[in-house]
């Protein structure tokens, strides 16, 4: 109990959270420690600032595009500015109306301090019918059904306790131009999920209990060098 109590408390972006899942548990862990180092480096800024205007067609590519020139350079910039191109190519075929985004929510994942902060970037209508979506735009890992379905399912979840009704949940993985709805959230979804807070808890609390912890880049400390060691996004 006084392990638990002295643990390090950590509130992880979403991205973060579905990669945590993805990711085999030796690299969980490792991933974990880098926590402890706290700090941050907003990699996907340029998409979560953009996403709205993109999908209610507010902006067309070049404008996008000088914008996001504005607020990120290189690697950082190429990523956002694809990601935000393979949204707006996706609103493009689709007849959408904006909504307001609902304030932030951050829900506790097990009893050891790991807190999930969900903040959808994009809320619309379509079809009569009202959305909230995330949107996924890291190239490594690639996501797994099985991860897709407990995210999603985590999702809806907590967004449904604040009382969004009749409301759809999506996540748009723009890297596989790919949608993940509600009808794709697999039957074991929530037991699963219970498996993977299990194992994070004992992960976290064994990472907290350490004596010395090694050397280890927190994800999004820094612009990482190579796409694929970017941070785990918004």
């Amino acid at each position: 109990m006084l392990e638990i109590c002295m643990m390090a408390d950590r509130e992880l972006a979403f991205s973060t959270f579905l990669k945590l899942l993805e990711l085999p548990e030796p690299q969980k862990k490792t991933t974990l420690r880098g926590f402890l180092r706290g700090g941050g480096f907003n990699y996907w800024r340029p998409l979560q600032n953009l996403a709205s205007e993109v999908v209610g067609g507010e902006l067309k590519l070049g404008d996008m595009q000088e914008k996001v020139g504005l607020m990120a350079r290189g690697h950082q910039r190429k990523y956002n500015d694809r990601a935000l191109t393979n949204l707006l190519k996706w609103a493009g075929r689709r007849r959408i109306q904006l909504r307001k985004r609902p304030e932030k929510i951050v829900r506790k994942f097990g009893n050891t301090g790991l807190r999930i902060r969900l903040q959808p970037e994009v809320a619309f209508a379509m079809g009569g019918r009202s959305y909230l979506m995330h949107i996924w735009a890291t190239n490594n890992p690639t996501l797994s059904e099985e991860t897709l379905s407990m995210g999603l399912y985590f999702f809806r979840r907590h967004f449904q306790e604040t009382g969004q009704p009749d409301t759809q949940y999506l996540i748009f993985d723009t890297v596989k131009d790919r949608i993940i709805a509600e009808f794709n959230i697999l039957d074991s979804a929530a037991t699963m999920l219970t498996q993977h807070r299990d194992l994070l808890s004992n992960l976290w609390s064994s990472v907290n209990g350490e004596d010395e912890s090694p050397p280890a880049s927190r994800p999004g400390d820094r612009p990482p060098e190579r796409p694929d060691d970017r941070p785990f996004g918004p």
